[in-house]
């Protein structure tokens, strides 16, 4: 389904840039199964019966130039399931973090239509300050060729080793994209270099969760849709007090008394 063998050149690569690009990662032939899995989750068609912990952008409803996205569709479909919990994924995220495992904290079904709009610049683990440790690393996996001019993702290199601030700006569809990303830069003197994963369907990136991240909007007529895991060291927990990020959505799986991330809502991947 999935294969990656990790050396230490990409390894090296990883820590040097705080992202990793590949052209080869999901076995073609997986590729349209999983792009036709997009337009039934968009209309509410969930496999498993079960809804998604986020779905903002439904047919008839939204507007159709935005990014739409799901997240946690692997707990609404069992071959996106297969993908985003898939073994190798929470290996290499492992091996690139140096954890001793991994566990999805969660999944995105993100679909970039023509004309879609931006994606705000951020970071990833600003949003998850109701975790410890307050890290991640993610798995972006392309379904469809990208580059510039589709709004791909896009890295600013080396800006994992910045430091995390806690999130500001519009997420979705702001003006300026770049905005954050740009008085963070002259506040803290920081050069910025973009590079854009530009890659084909099958290809895949990963990033570290303290990467400045963000997309530009799709000027082609062609489809970007991509599915995204999003992983937590095996032994992280619950913080006892912060409800910053996203916690109003996820610790609701928090259970009395206890700070484990249970299994059954944050899957274990892999560990050693």
């Amino acid at each position: 389904m999935i294969h990656l063998n990790l050396n230490n050149d990409l390894i090296n690569d990883f820590n040097l840039n705080g992202f990793l690009i590949l052209d080869k990662f999901i076995d073609l032939k997986y590729i349209n199964e999983l792009k036709n899995r997009f337009e039934p989750l968009f209309k509410g068609e969930f496999e498993t019966g079960i809804n998604p912990d986020e779905w903002n952008w439904k047919f008839g409803k939204d507007p159709e130039d935005v990014t739409r996205q799901i997240c946690n569709g692997w707990k609404s479909d069992n071959l996106i399931k297969k993908f985003v919990c898939h073994e190798i994924i929470g290996k290499c995220c492992s091996v690139l973090m140096n954890w001793d495992g991994a566990k999805l904290i969660q999944d995105n079904l993100l679909w970039k239509p023509p004309g879609g709009k931006t994606l705000g610049y951020h970071q990833d683990a600003a949003y998850d300050d109701w975790i410890i440790p307050q890290t991640m690393v993610t798995c972006w996996m392309s379904l469809d060729d990208t580059s510039e001019k589709t709004g791909t993702l896009e890295y600013v290199k080396g800006s994992h080793k910045w430091g995390l601030q806690p999130p500001k700006g519009e997420f979705h569809s702001p003006e300026n994209y770049k905005e954050q990303l740009n008085i963070f830069a002259k506040k803290n003197n920081k050069d910025i270099e973009i590079v854009y994963v530009d890659v084909p369907a099958g290809g895949v990136s990963f990033h570290h969760g303290y990467t400045w991240h963000g997309s530009g909007t799709n000027i082609t007529q062609d489809h970007r849709r991509a599915i995204v895991s999003h992983c937590i060291p095996s032994n992280a927990k619950f913080h006892p007090t912060n409800e910053g990020g996203t916690a109003k959505i996820y610790k609701k799986y928090k259970k009395k008394n206890s700070d484990i991330l249970d299994e059954k809502f944050f899957p274990l991947l892999w560990k050693k």
